[in-house]
């Protein structure tokens, strides 16, 4: 009868450590998901703010003057040669000023064969 109490009280400390090491795990989760939430809630708060930088540099680009973004629309040139009707010509060229090429083009000619010359396998 011995026997068996004792493996009933080894058997109930094995469940007991079990259950505590269980325990143990689940905190364990719990606060890893807290680390992992409030290091993602602070990485888009940094996004945030690297969007609102990047939107108001933008804005500056734009009230300034020096923006080199060409998506918004241009006023009229007041140099414009439509606006004139006897002024000179643009020097601008056009947009469609060059020439296409409807040939392709010549391919490489290949290099030439070494010829083979006595004194070239001159061992001197």
């Amino acid at each position: 009868m011995t026997d068996i109490a004792a493996m009933k009280a080894e058997l109930d400390g094995l469940v007991r450590e079990q259950a505590d090491r269980r325990a143990l795990r689940e905190q364990q989760g719990e606060e890893i998901k807290a680390r992992s939430q409030e290091y993602m809630t602070k990485q888009v708060q940094a996004a945030e703010r690297y969007v609102q930088h990047v939107r108001e540099m933008a804005q500056r680009k734009t009230k300034s003057g020096w923006s080199t973004d060409r998506s918004h629309a241009e006023a009229p040139s007041a140099f414009d040669a439509e606006e004139y009707p006897g002024a000179a010509p643009s020097f601008a060229p056009a947009a469609d000023a060059r020439p296409v090429r409807e040939e392709p083009r010549p391919s490489r000619r290949p290099r030439a064969a070494v010829e083979e010359d006595e004194d070239f396998n001159n061992p001197w």
